[in-house]
């Protein structure tokens, strides 16, 4: 996402700093995770999840310091469930909504005090709201 010259610079120049109330940043949360693949499979990995008003997505790539990602998930219309508690691990489950196949992607949490943040980030708002007009119905009269 661009951003302005001046905003990248860390010292203003020529103004004054302002807060406008808003982060031109989309990416929401990034850290280490632990993916479980099939047959309990672990693979450590990076993961960056960004949210902007029209898409939310999250980039997961090993947690090499070079590496292609290994994915990139899709999050507007998923499902985050927490990991029961007989499982014993601080992760969540993401699964497609509205779909019947089985496949999800399980993600162990390395610091247990952020899965509530992680399960925040990775959770899609329900469908985009409709707005509410504000202007009054006219019902027009018939002319004869």
């Amino acid at each position: 996402m661009p951003a302005d010259v001046a905003s990248c610079s860390r010292t203003p120049f020529l103004q004054k700093e302002v807060d406008y109330g808003y982060h031109q940043n989309p990416e929401m949360m990034s850290g280490y995770m632990t993916l479980l693949g099939p047959g309990k499979n672990r693979q450590p990995v990076h993961v960056k999840v960004y949210r902007t008003s029209l898409e939310h997505f999250a980039v997961v790539c090993p947690q090499k310091k070079v590496c292609r990602p290994l994915g990139v998930l899709n999050l507007r219309n998923t499902l985050v469930e927490r990991l029961p508690a007989e499982s014993k691990q601080p992760g969540f489950v993401v699964r497609q909504r509205g779909f019947d196949t089985p496949m999800c992607l399980t993600f162990i949490a390395e610091i247990p005090r952020d899965l509530d943040d992680w399960i925040v980030a990775f959770t899609s708002r329900s469908s985009p709201t409709l707005h509410q007009s504000s202007l009054p119905i006219v019902e027009e009269d018939e002319e004869v």
